[in-house]
């Protein structure tokens, strides 16, 4: 999600995550997480363990969800309505799924209606929620896009996944899936009107 659904904010998030005691060059990665924080990503604990873990990690007695959440709420900056509107249009020619390394924390917020003016929840936007939370899988892993090919009915050399890290599109590459590499936070929109023309696709954004 982040850097193509919601433009994301590293840097905010590690300041506050930094500001709540947190090492955060041990545990936060560019493009993925580490320790306690990767574990919550891959659903092996759950948020009131985060919490617990993540206080410890302080030196703290205890931080509370709410501190938590606005941490985690750190990343992400906003979400472009012009994404949600091009979403809606993809799904009237094409099958939509979401493949994201994420948490509980993250989805709690994408997943409500307060993501948008539009009052919709992120995933009234895709027809499959392939998250690594969920999953106790993460990308760029070969499980992780087995999982999706194999539980969303896909045929790999039918389906294109765009992403902002170069490691999962070769992840994704290795099963033969199509890819499109977008860079972090830049307006996707065009790059895949552009990607669907070259071949000869129906192209619902021209």
């Amino acid at each position: 999600m982040g850097g193509i659904i919601f433009r994301q904010n590293t840097d905010k998030a590690i300041k506050r995550f930094a500001a709540m005691g947190l090492d955060t060059d041990e545990y936060i990665g560019q493009f993925g997480q580490k320790g306690f924080m990767l574990d919550c990503e891959l659903g092996n604990i759950s948020k009131p363990e985060f919490c617990r873990e993540f206080a410890q990690a302080c030196g703290k007695p205890a931080i509370s969800h709410d501190e938590t959440l606005h941490c985690w709420l750190g990343f992400i900056d906003d979400v472009p309505a012009d994404r949600l509107e091009t979403l809606e249009r993809l799904r009237k020619d094409y099958t939509l799924g979401l493949a994201s390394n994420t948490n509980p924390f993250v989805l709690e917020f994408m997943d409500s209606p307060a993501i948008s003016e539009y009052g919709k929840p992120i995933s009234a936007y895709f027809d499959h929620m392939f998250c690594s939370c969920y999953m106790h899988l993460y990308k760029p892993s070969e499980e992780f896009f087995r999982y999706i090919i194999d539980t969303g009915g896909l045929k790999a050399d039918e389906t294109l996944f765009i992403d902002d890290s170069k490691a999962n599109l070769e992840g994704a590459a290795k099963l033969g899936i199509h890819t499109l590499h977008i860079p972090s936070n830049q307006n996707w929109i065009p790059i895949l009107s552009d990607w669907l023309k070259s071949h000869k696709l129906p192209d619902p954004l021209g």
